[in-house]
């Protein structure tokens, strides 16, 4: 039995930021693997601009595949929709045999965590190790004083899927932002 770091997420696009925070999860020595899981849509998310499924899963494929440690679930794919992080905690724990379950996620992400589905089931079922991102809000305290709850010292990434999106249509470079992998792929489709 391994310890997994989950990271969720629509990845829309996956950029050099998502890649650097899942080498460094990988790093960690409590954590055996890191499953990237692609999801299809988030339920607090518009689903403006985002780009087919299985095209964002082909990226993610391609960009961690030089990875050991790091592998790319399609598991919310499979799931019944809306899905919550929740579900797909628990699809976790009833298809595979973990020993522990590690949720990564942004501080973004943390201010308004008491406000998802079932959150105080989400920290009963897994871990949830936190890595910087700007934010002005303030953290809820029963959120930030629970030992589930760990803040961790990845680095900060200022890059963002949704500045990515905006770039490429106003047909902007993003060679820098992107892994080379997926500025080809939209050379492709574009």
């Amino acid at each position: 039995m391994s310890n997994v770091g989950l990271y969720l997420g629509t990845f829309n696009p996956i950029h050099n930021g998502h890649v650097t925070l899942a080498e460094y999860f990988s790093k960690l020595p409590e954590l055996d693997e890191v499953l990237v899981v692609i999801s299809p849509q988030s339920p607090l998310k518009k689903e403006e601009g985002l780009v087919n499924d299985y095209e964002r899963l082909e990226m993610a494929e391609i960009v961690f595949k030089k990875f050991n440690n790091v592998r790319v679930s399609d598991i919310e794919f499979k799931m019944s929709k809306p899905n919550f992080t929740i579900d797909t905690l628990k699809e976790f724990k009833k298809r595979h045999k973990y020993n522990k379950l590690i949720l990564l996620i942004g501080e973004d992400n943390l201010v308004g965590f008491n406000k998802w589905k079932d959150y105080k089931k989400i920290i009963e079922i897994a871990e949830v190790y936190v890595y910087p991102r700007d934010t002005n809000q303030k953290i809820p305290d029963e959120i930030l004083s629970n030992n589930n709850i760990k803040l961790v010292d990845a680095p900060k990434i200022k890059i963002s899927s949704s500045h990515i999106r905006e770039l490429i249509q106003s047909n902007k470079r993003i060679d820098s932002l992107v892994p080379k992998e997926v500025l080809g792929f939209f050379k492709s489709i574009t």
